[in-house]
């Protein structure tokens, strides 16, 4: 049997492009086969039995890589398609199951690759090719890798239209531990949306069931639409922080009025207002109660009626109930203490378009530019307006799909917007 096991191995490496396309990969007693150096091992059978286990437990695949990937050509067959992974140092089988439940679009070439891996309790060191952060695209910096298992899981499928599966993952209790916070029980699956750039808590929650006896959450179940490549376990109690829709300051005659919204909520407790003259320096000037947990657009404002003329600094800092905070962006507010009858307005209109619409007193030139969700400048465009209501559009055709923000701005009057983008 170990002349098998390493006839096995040296195909692994040194024919990564190679199938049978009726072959199957059988394993019984202790065989099993390593990958490593980035290499894949093809399964060119698209049948769901083409890797058998002879008996429970019998075999494994060794990968603990993002990059060793068995790659199965499943075209568009549907079935269960389990990977006997196998974590040595712990000596834990820990099989992934992908049930296709509707077919992906067919090919001989269309594939899923699945392959896994652990690392320390700080996620974020060791984060699949694509993912940014362990937060959220709003907080870019927050890191809640200690509500995180302490493993990553790539099933990355080629197809024009990806397969609907059904997923079940099997975790290790050594990679939940502490530093790790997290309640086991509490274990759902969470997949990183590429689109957007974010886990995506809102559009699409963490979800499953953990069966702590058994160490698997199953039940992950992904549209075609939302099957992304890379996934992970979070105590769903505690998942990647608030998602924030938006968050402005706006002139009210004299007054200012911050307005957010949030599309999830999880244990937010309450949010705090702070103010600045300099950007720098901030103090609490308010509160306002949080919803607690809710996956439910809700909308807050708070009102400064201390406002001077000049450019005021506002900025929104959530609370958990652990105690736990976020601050979200800075945002500015100008003269204020003299009236404004400009009301200004951005929107994606679906047409490949931002809109932007300005109802001016008087005639004047703004400044637009947009932004994406890491503040790097995409583009300005300069809009003469004349008095009365003036919309403008800005091509976004050519951008990719994420979310982006827009600022427009004519020295006193300056408003910034949450764009959607989806090309």
């Amino acid at each position: 049997m170990k002349f098998i096991k390493n006839i096995l191995f040296l195909f692994a490496l040194a024919c990564p492009v190679f199938a049978f396309s009726q072959a199957r990969l059988v394993f019984g007693g202790d065989a099993y086969i390593v990958i490593s150096n980035s290499a894949f091992l093809v399964i060119g059978n698209s049948n769901a039995n083409a890797i058998t286990q002879i008996a429970a437990g019998d075999g494994r695949i060794i990968s603990e890589a993002e990059g060793n990937k068995v790659r199965w050509m499943v075209s568009n067959a549907t079935g269960a398609y389990t990977v006997p992974f196998y974590e040595n140092g712990e000596a834990v089988e820990i099989p992934v199951t992908a049930t296709i439940t509707g077919a992906g679009t067919a090919g001989a070439t269309n594939r899923i690759d699945f392959s896994t891996y652990d690392g320390g309790s700080d996620n974020a060191t060791y984060m699949p090719s694509g993912v940014t952060n362990m937060g959220n695209v709003t907080v870019p910096a927050a890191n809640n890798s200690l509500q995180v298992t302490d493993r990553f899981w790539v099933l990355d499928a080629n197809h024009a239209t990806r397969p609907a599966v059904n997923i079940s993952f099997t975790y290790i209790d050594a990679e939940n531990a502490a530093p790790n916070t997290l309640a086991e029980a509490n274990l759902r699956a969470q997949r990183w949306n590429t689109t957007v750039g974010d886990w995506d808590g809102f559009l699409f929650p963490p979800i499953g069931t953990a069966n702590t006896v058994t160490n698997v959450v199953s039940g992950a179940i992904a549209p075609a639409a939302d099957f992304f490549g890379a996934w992970t376990l979070v105590d769903f109690l505690t998942p990647l922080p608030i998602e924030l829709l938006s968050n402005t300051a706006t002139c009210d005659g004299s007054n200012v009025v911050i307005e957010w919204s949030t599309a999830s909520e999880t244990n937010n407790n309450f949010f705090t207002i702070e103010k600045s003259t300099d950007g720098i320096n901030f103090i609490a000037i308010g509160t306002v109660s949080g919803a607690g947990t809710s996956s439910s657009t809700l909308n807050y404002s708070f009102t400064d009626n201390n406002t001077l003329a000049g450019t005021i600094y506002y900025r929104l800092r959530q609370t958990n109930y652990d105690g736990n905070s976020a601050t979200f962006n800075i945002l500015t507010s100008e003269n204020c203490a003299t009236t404004s009858f400009v009301n200004i307005n951005a929107f994606n209109n679906q047409n490949g378009n931002i809109s932007i619409v300005i109802d001016d007193e008087i005639n004047a030139v703004y400044t637009a530019t947009l932004f994406d969700a890491i503040g790097k400048k995409i583009s300005s465009t300069e809009l003469k307006t004349a008095k009365g209501n003036n919309q403008f559009n800005i091509d976004i055709t050519n951008i990719n799909s994420g979310i982006y923000f827009i600022s427009i701005d004519n020295g006193k009057e300056k408003t910034t917007k949450k764009i959607f983008v989806m090309n």
